[in-house]
């Protein structure tokens, strides 16, 4: 009996967990939250934009507000992405990153903390926002396609602060295929 009874408990609590089966989705006061769906084809730049800047001139030539072009690769970071979020880091095209303990020579950067006054001034925060300048809550991998080291180029708006944050408002994104 305490066997039959076991198996009975058992099977009740896999039953609940499971849903009897059915794909399970959030809910809020007892409807359901369909995830949001964004057309990243609204952010892809099909021709690459002329006249880009690589990330290192960019921090030491642009102002706060201007609108710019920029070209990089994706990266820079141990985790160059903002999970949830279109944002991603963008190394200047000129700089390789190497191996961590590894001598770095000219253009090449590592993940150690020796390397990171460098990569301070060769990376910089590029996020995708809408037109209210809100930046769009879906993964940059997703919304535009994109890898860890592909080359692209952004336009957008500058937002730079006293501080030495750099950040580039992005509104168009073409990747180097």
């Amino acid at each position: 009996m305490r066997l039959v009874l076991s198996i009975a408990l058992a099977t009740s609590i896999s039953l609940a967990l499971t849903g009897c089966g059915e794909s399970s989705s959030a809910s809020v006061g007892g409807q359901a939250i369909t995830p949001v769906s964004f057309d990243g084809s609204k952010y892809l730049l099909a021709d690459e934009p002329d006249e880009a800047i690589g990330v290192i001139e960019a921090r030491k030539s642009a102002k706060n507000g201007e609108p710019i072009v920029i070209v990089g690769r994706i990266g820079g970071a141990k985790n160059p992405w903002i999970n949830g979020r279109a944002a991603f880091m963008l190394l200047d095209a000129s700089m390789v990153l190497v191996a961590d303990g590894t001598e770095s020579a000219s253009g090449e950067i590592c993940m150690d903390e020796c390397c990171a006054t460098e990569r301070a001034g060769s990376t910089t925060l590029v996020k995708v926002v809408d037109d209210g300048g809100k930046v769009l809550a879906v993964d940059a991998r997703q919304l535009l396609k994109v890898a860890e080291n592909d080359m692209v180029v952004v336009t957008g708006n500058v937002s730079k602060d006293d501080a030495g944050n750099f950040v580039v408002l992005a509104k168009g994104v073409h990747i180097r295929r």
